[in-house]
C-alpha cells in the first residue's frame, strides 16, 4: 500500500508539470513584447501620411519659390531697363556737356579784329606814326615812324600793358634812323629842303591768349559790343561763369 501511494504521487506530479508546461505555452505574448508591433504598425501608418504632407509642403514651397523668382526676373528686367534709360539719359547729358564745352572754348578763343585795331589806335603816342598794321597767325605786325627812340620805348611799353595783347611777345623787331617820307609839291627846283629825321620801326605783337570772357570789359571799351553780347548771354545761362 505504502508503495502505490508514493506511485500515485509521483504520477500526480508528473500531471501537474505537464499541466503547467501546456499553461505557460498557451499564454499569449506580454505587453511589453507588444511595444515594437505597436510601434512598428503606428510607424508603417503614420509614415505615409507624413511622406504624403511633406511632399504636399515641398509642392507648395517649389511653387512659392519660383513665382518668387520669376517675380524677382521681372523686377531685375525693369531695372536694368530703368539702368539703360538712365546710362542712355547720362551719356546725352555727358554728350551736351561737350558740346557746351566746346561753344565756350570757341567764344572764348574769338579775338575781333576791329576790337585789336582799336585797341591798337588808342595806344599810338602823340610823337609816333603808325603807317601799317598787318594781321597774321595771332600775331600783329606794326609799322610806322617814331619822333625818337623814347618814344618808340613808350609806345611798345603802352602796347605792352594792353589785357588785349600778350606783353612777352610785344617787341621791336627793327627800329633805324631815316628821313621822314615827305612830300613835296609845286617846289622850286633850286629849293633845298632839309627833311627831319626819324626812327622807323616794326614791331611784332601776339593776341593775348587770356580767355574772352575774362576780357569782356576791355573788349565793350573797343567796341566788340557783338562779343560782348554773346559772352552775357552765356553768363545769364550759367555756361560761363562771370
Amino acid at each position: 500500500m505504502y508503495s502505490l501511494d508514493v506511485n500515485f504521487l509521483k504520477d500526480r506530479n508528473l500531471e501537474t508539470s505537464a499541466k503547467t508546461t501546456k499553461i505557460t505555452q498557451l499564454r499569449g505574448p506580454s505587453l511589453k513584447e507588444q511595444v515594437p508591433l505597436i510601434i512598428g504598425g503606428a510607424v508603417m501608418v503614420i509614415l505615409p501620411a507624413i511622406t504624403a504632407s511633406s511632399l504636399l509642403i515641398l509642392n507648395q514651397l517649389s511653387s512659392s519659390t519660383q513665382q518668387r523668382i520669376q517675380q524677382l526676373e521681372s523686377q531685375l528686367g525693369q531695372l536694368s531697363a530703368q539702368n539703360q534709360s538712365v546710362e542712355e539719359i547720362n551719356a546725352k547729358v555727358q554728350q551736351n556737356d561737350q558740346e557746351i564745352q566746346s561753344l565756350v572754348t570757341v567764344f572764348n578763343q574769338i579775338r575781333p579784329w576791329s576790337a585789336i585795331f582799336s585797341e591798337i589806335e588808342a595806344k599810338i603816342p602823340a610823337n609816333v606814326q603808325v603807317g601799317a598794321i598787318n594781321q597774321g597767325d595771332g600775331s600783329v605786325t606794326i609799322s610806322g615812324y617814331a619822333l625818337s627812340y623814347d618814344d618808340l620805348n613808350d609806345f611798345v611799353l603802352t602796347l605792352q600793358s594792353s589785357p588785349l595783347l600778350n606783353a612777352e611777345r610785344t617787341v621791336i623787331t627793327t627800329a633805324s634812323l631815316e628821313d621822314f617820307p615827305v612830300e613835296t609839291t609845286n617846289a622850286p627846283d633850286n629849293l633845298e629842303v632839309e627833311f627831319p629825321q626819324g626812327v622807323r620801326y616794326t614791331i611784332t605783337t601776339a593776341i593775348s591768349d587770356r580767355p574772352s570772357s575774362e576780357l569782356i570789359q576791355d573788349f565793350a571799351r573797343s567796341g566788340a559790343i557783338g562779343l560782348v553780347n554773346r559772352i552775357r548771354t552765356l553768363e545769364d545761362k550759367g555756361v560761363i561763369k562771370p
